[in-house]
């Protein structure tokens, strides 16, 4: 039975070696951005172009936020903090309710009793990690100056940049080095 790289051979359709070994290596890595093409392209030379050089490019200088931003991300951050702490309170009442029931459920036979007890786990290890609120309930913006917010900014701003250097970079090399390989497949035949 041929393979989606043989059936013209198979069908007797004229096939070139050349056309042949370029229509295999899109099986391989240096091709993989190729795989959504139309199966007879052959393969092909790739900009050297990555994503993060154009986030570095949008990510530009940073600029220091304004005191309405800070006060806006106090603001947005306790409303998003209240709002989480609701609806995990809500959760765990459900949690509680279910589990009342499941504590409360008579086994119909012997068999059934881990059934019971598998059912109370789940409930009591889902309630204790989804219901959680120490964290939003210990959370103290009212400590946050603005100072310190702007100092948040800056270092989530670099950190970017560096992420974004270190990826650019590696991409950059692997696009190079599939190039690379293709070049040398079509000096080669």
């Amino acid at each position: 039975m041929p393979s989606g790289y043989t059936s013209d051979i198979y069908n007797g359709k004229e096939v070139t070696f050349k056309d042949f070994a370029l229509g295999c290596a899109r099986a391989f890595g240096a091709c993989v951005m190729q795989r959504d093409d139309p199966a007879d392209e052959k393969p092909k030379i790739m900009p050297e172009q990555s994503y993060h050089t154009e986030k570095l490019k949008n990510l530009g200088e940073f600029k220091k936020p304004t005191e309405a931003e800070f006060e806006s991300y106090v603001k947005e951050t306790i409303a998003d903090y209240e709002k989480s702490i609701k609806e995990k309170n809500e959760l765990k009442k459900r949690y509680s309710d279910m589990l009342e029931k499941a504590k409360n459920w008579q086994p119909p036979t012997k068999e059934h009793e881990g059934l019971k007890a598998f059912m109370i786990e789940q409930l009591a290890d889902s309630s204790s990690f989804d219901c959680g609120v120490s964290f939003y309930e210990t959370a103290s913006f009212s400590a946050m100056t603005y100072e310190d917010y702007a100092a948040k900014k800056l270092a989530e701003h670099n950190r970017s940049i560096e992420y974004h250097k270190e990826y650019e970079a590696k991409d950059l090399n692997n696009i190079k080095q599939r190039n690379k390989w293709i070049k040398d497949l079509y000096n080669s035949l």
